[in-house]
């Protein structure tokens, strides 16, 4: 477990508007630079589409940069303005590698900065993966300052949901596939910013978190994006940000975060359905969209579905086939 945590899971998406104190006006955000996250912590975004107020999007990993899911994601700024950022110790963001500084809860505390660098009363948070946790943490701590949230293919609410995940998946592929696997990892570990074994490892890896064994080609992020201290510092990012969680289990918590939230999850998702259940069923105020066929990527597997629901969720209407989930 400790292993599949160290090259990280999986990732994808996520990006995120915020603000200062309360204000009833926003900022214009600049294109792109830098914002101050505190204690020598710089945090690198973009601004891409039209509009003062942008949807925060918080891509998966942890250790990946924005690159991965934000060219997919992109449909969305025909109609909103989306904020793109590498997270702490990634990419072109600050590299920190020490355990307090990629502690969970300072993803969290990045989200307050950019909130308030942008000068936004309430963030709109889109979360993908591991960007779910961050997104759902600060929902927990700053209800009152998150609008709406969209979590695509959230991992499990509970530590052994995403470690009989990582099971099964382990239990599913083949002998060939598992030593080639453990053979680039060990090239991995000697050679982080090694990018052809970095390439070779993430298509194996991510091969089932697809529906289909063709809808991985149309993916157009890069998980091996990052300069080669970034891709060296992934270690570092790997082995404290999951570690920081603990043996944790949300579902009671969950029960305080009243903001509008849609989740969608495929239905062949290897982070199982039932978990997207559970998180929907724990929020006061969430529905789920289950995507039939479809694997970890609906916005590269499913786009004709999922970007019309977005789009309406973030328009103030809850999406066809939303449904709400009651508690068992």
């Amino acid at each position: 477990m400790a292993k599949a945590f160290r090259h990280s899971f999986i990732v994808l998406t996520v990006l995120i508007a915020l603000a200062s104190a309360p204000t009833t006006s926003a900022q214009t955000p600049a294109r792109k630079g830098f914002i101050d996250a505190g204690n020598g912590v710089k945090l690198y975004y973009r601004v891409v589409g039209k509009g003062n107020e942008p949807v925060v999007l918080i891509n998966g990993g942890p250790g990946f940069t924005s690159d991965y899911f934000a060219d997919d994601l992109t449909t969305m700024s025909r109609n909103h303005s989306l904020l793109v950022y590498d997270q702490r110790g990634i990419g072109r963001s600050t590299l920190v590698s020490e355990a307090t500084a990629l502690a969970a809860e300072r993803y969290v505390d990045d989200l307050e900065a950019i909130r308030k660098h942008l000068g936004l009363d309430r963030l709109t948070l889109l979360g993908h993966s591991w960007g779910v946790v961050p997104a759902t943490l600060y929902a927990m701590q700053h209800p009152q300052r998150v609008r709406r949230m969209i979590l695509v293919g959230a991992v499990p609410a509970e530590r052994r949901g995403l470690d009989e995940a990582f099971q099964r998946l382990a239990a599913g592929r083949d002998s060939a596939t598992i030593r080639r696997m453990e053979e680039l990892s060990r090239i991995r570990l000697a050679t982080p910013d090694d990018r052809t074994a970095c390439r070779e490892y993430y298509q194996l890896w991510f091969t089932p978190f697809f529906g289909t064994s063709s809808a991985a080609s149309r993916m157009k992020g890069n998980v091996c994006a990052g300069s080669s201290e970034s891709l060296r510092n992934k270690q570092n990012v790997d082995k404290f940000t999951f570690a920081s969680l603990g043996n944790w289990e949300w579902t009671t918590s969950l029960r305080s975060v009243r903001v509008p939230t849609l989740l969608i999850h495929g239905e062949r998702d290897p982070l199982p359905i039932e978990g997207a259940r559970r998180w929907a069923a724990a929020m006061p105020d969430a529905r789920l969209l289950e995507l039939k066929g479809i694997g970890h990527f609906p916005y590269v597997e499913a786009p004709d579905v999922f970007f019309p629901a977005v789009d309406r969720f973030l328009r103030g209407d809850w999406p066809e086939g939303a449904i709400r989930v009651s508690r068992q």
